[in-house]
C-alpha cells in the first residue's frame, strides 16, 4: 500500500531545509552531520531521512530552490516592458535583495557545491549559466557595441557577478548600508562604467611602436 503524504509534508519539509541551511552555512556540509540537523529540528535523524535519503539530497534541495527562486525572478524582471537599464537595476537589486533574505542559502552555494554528486552539480551549473545570459542580454541592450565582441561578451556578465556573489563574504545586511542602497550603488558604479566601456578598445589594440623602434640603427664607424 502507498503511504499517504501528511497535510503538513511541505511545511515541515521546508523547516528542514531552513535548519539545515543554517546549520551547513555556520559548520560547513563536511563538519555538519544529518545527527546535527536533526538536533537542530528537535526530531530524530529517521525523521530527516524520509525526506532526504542523503547528506547529498538535502544539499541539493537547498541550492536547488534558492536558485530557482533567483532565476524566476530574474526571467520575470528581464522580461518587463521597460528600459533596459531600469530592468537591470532590478536584476542587481532582485539578486542582492535575495541573497542577503536567504543568506544561509546563497553561502552554501558559494562554498559547498563541490561535495554535490555529478549529475546534480550539472543542473546547478546550467541555472547558473541561464542566469549569466540573462544579464548578458541586458548588457547588449545598454551597450550593444561593446558586447559585440566575442571575447569580452561573458567575461562582463561574470564580473558583475562576482562581485554580487561574493560581496557576501562580507558584507552584513544589518550593517551601515542596507541591500537595496547596496544593490543602487552596484547598479550605478558598474553601468556607468560600462556606459564607457569603449574607451576600453585601446587595451585591446597592440602597443605603437616608439619613435626609437623607427629609427634606422646607427651604424658602427
Amino acid at each position: 500500500m502507498t503511504r499517504t503524504r501528511a497535510d503538513d509534508y511541505e511545511d515541515k519539509k521546508a523547516t528542514i531545509l531552513d535548519k539545515a541551511a543554517a546549520l551547513i552555512a555556520r559548520k560547513g556540509f563536511d563538519q555538519a552531520t544529518m545527527q546535527d540537523v536533526a538536533k537542530a529540528c528537535g526530531t530524530s535523524k529517521s525523521h530527516i531521512y524520509h525526506y532526504f535519503p542523503s547528506k547529498e539530497d538535502l544539499l541539493y534541495a537547498i541550492v536547488h530552490d534558492h536558485i530557482t527562486r533567483q532565476a524566476e525572478e530574474l526571467v520575470r524582471i528581464v522580461e518587463q516592458p521597460l528600459p533596459a537599464e531600469a530592468r537591470f537595476q532590478q536584476f542587481v537589486e532582485s539578486f542582492m535583495q535575495g541573497a542577503a533574505r536567504e543568506r544561509d542559502e546563497h553561502i552554501i552555494l558559494m562554498n559547498d557545491l563541490k561535495y554535490l554528486p555529478r549529475a546534480e552539480l550539472k543542473t546547478i551549473r546550467s541555472l547558473e549559466s541561464s542566469m549569466t545570459e540573462l544579464l548578458n542580454g541586458l548588457l547588449e541592450e545598454i551597450n550593444p557595441g561593446l558586447m559585440e565582441t566575442a571575447r569580452v561578451r561573458k567575461p562582463y556578465a561574470l564580473l558583475l557577478f562576482g562581485m554580487m556573489i561574493w560581496t557576501f563574504s562580507w558584507y552584513r545586511p544589518s550593517g551601515d548600508i542596507g541591500p537595496k542602497e547596496l544593490a543602487a550603488r552596484i547598479s550605478h558604479l558598474f553601468v556607468h562604467g560600462f556606459k564607457a566601456g569603449d574607451a576600453l578598445a585601446a587595451l585591446s589594440s597592440p602597443p605603437a611602436p616608439s619613435p626609437s623602434s623607427k629609427a634606422p640603427a646607427a651604424r658602427s664607424s
